[in-house]
């Protein structure tokens, strides 16, 4: 009986001493926080934080073509600009629209022109 307590004993001491291993320090994370905004195909090729975008709708609309027939006509119209908040990588970033904006993913943007 004494072996068998003391087997018991060594089988618990070595599940809870054979566990316990360390890991070596990698180093320090740089805080990645994405601020609130809407995240757009824009990035780095063409803005950086603080930049102004257009805002863009597409809108169409039905028009007599050669021969009467008819078609659909589509051109973008500024509907409103946005900031820069944080570029992502080289195609997207994130953007505020100014207030009263709403965006959807309908909507395009454009670098603004200067």
């Amino acid at each position: 009986m004494k072996k068998v307590g003391f087997l018991s004993l060594m089988l618990a001491a070595f599940t809870a001493f054979g566990c316990a291993h360390t890991h070596s320090v990698q180093g320090n994370e740089q805080k990645s926080e994405i601020p609130e905004g809407v995240r757009v195909a824009i990035g780095s090729t063409e803005v950086k934080e603080g930049d102004k975008v257009d805002v863009l709708h597409s809108v169409c609309k039905q028009v007599r073509r050669h021969r009467g027939r008819t078609g659909t006509s589509c051109s973008d119209q500024k509907v409103g600009e946005a900031l820069v908040l944080k570029v992502l990588d080289h195609d997207s970033a994130i953007v505020e629209p100014d207030q009263g904006l709403t965006m959807d993913t309908n909507m395009k943007v454009e670098k603004k022109a200067q």
